[in-house]
C-alpha cells in the first residue's frame, strides 16, 4: 500500500482561486465524521468531479449531507439497514439478537434506527438529489448500477465479511469510463483493526493510498493515470 502525506492529496484538486477551494461541512461532534476525513473525500470528490456517489452506511446522513452540499451535480446513493433488514434471518434461518450479529457496531444500528426519520438532509434543499436504499449490503441487488457509480465510499458494517462484500460490490460499480474512486473509512482505526490489514491483502494486486494522519484509504481507477502518477514516489 502507498502512503502519501495529505497535502499531495489536496494538491491534486485544480481550481483557479482559494474560493473555489472552499468546503462547507457540518461541524463534528460525537455522532459525525472526523472533519479531517471529511475533507479528504470532499478532495477525493472534487478531483473526480462525480456524477454520481454511492455510499455504504448512511448512519444519521451527515455525512451524506456533507457529500450534497459540495457536490450540486451528483446523484447521491446511500444504503444503509431498516428495520426489515434488521430482522432478516441470517445465514441458515436463524434470527439473531443485535450483539451477535453487529458485534461491537450494536450502538451505531440503534443510533441509525433510531433517526431513520430525522436524518441530517432530510426538509433540506439538498434532499431531493439523494436516493436512499435500504437492505443488508452483503444480500442487495447492486446489478442495476454496475460500473454507474464515480464515487463510492466504504463505512457501513465495519465486521470482515462486510467488509469483503463491500468492497468487492464497491468495485462492481465504479465507473469504468469515467474517472472514479473508491475510499475506506476507519483505515487505522484501533476499533477495527483488521480493516487495515484487510487493505493491505487488496493492495497486492491494485494501487490503495493511505492518507497519513487518518483514517482514509482510497483507489483511482484507470481513467486517473494520470493522478495516479503524481501520487506515487
Amino acid at each position: 500500500m502507498h502512503k502519501i502525506r495529505p497535502h499531495k492529496l489536496f494538491t491534486l484538486v485544480r481550481s483557479k482561486s482559494y474560493v473555489d477551494r472552499m468546503v462547507k461541512v457540518v461541524l463534528p461532534d460525537k455522532e459525525t465524521p472526523v472533519f479531517f476525513d471529511t475533507a479528504i473525500l470532499l478532495a477525493l470528490a472534487k478531483v473526480v468531479r462525480p456524477q454520481t456517489v454511492f455510499e455504504f452506511g448512511t448512519y444519521i446522513g451527515v455525512g451524506t449531507l456533507n457529500l450534497a452540499v459540495n457536490l450540486p451535480e451528483a446523484r447521491i446513493y446511500t444504503l444503509d439497514l431498516d428495520e426489515t433488514a434488521v430482522a432478516a434471518p441470517v445465514e441458515g434461518g436463524r434470527v439473531s439478537g443485535l450483539r451477535d450479529r453487529f458485534g461491537t457496531q450494536e450502538n451505531e444500528v440503534l443510533t441509525h434506527l433510531a433517526f431513520r426519520d430525522r436524518l441530517a438532509f432530510l426538509n433540506t434543499p439538498y434532499e431531493k438529489r439523494i436516493t436512499r436504499l435500504f437492505g443488508d449490503s452483503n444480500t442487495y441487488d447492486f446489478s442495476a448500477l454496475a460500473h454507474q457509480i464515480d464515487v463510492v465510499y466504504i463505512d457501513g458494517g465495519h465486521d470482515p465479511v462486510t467488509l469483503d462484500s463491500d468492497t468487492r460490490n464497491a468495485f462492481n460499480i465504479i465507473s469504468e469510463n469515467r474517472p472514479g474512486c473508491i475510499a475506506w473509512h476507519d483505515c487505522g482505526n484501533p476499533r477495527y483493526p483488521h480493516i487495515m490489514d484487510y487493505l493491505v491483502r487488496v493492495s497486492e494486486t491494485r494501487d490503495l493510498f493511505y492518507v497519513e494522519e487518518s483514517w482514509t484509504v482510497f483507489y483511482l481507477n484507470n481513467c486517473c493515470g494520470d493522478l495516479i502518477d503524481q501520487l506515487k514516489p
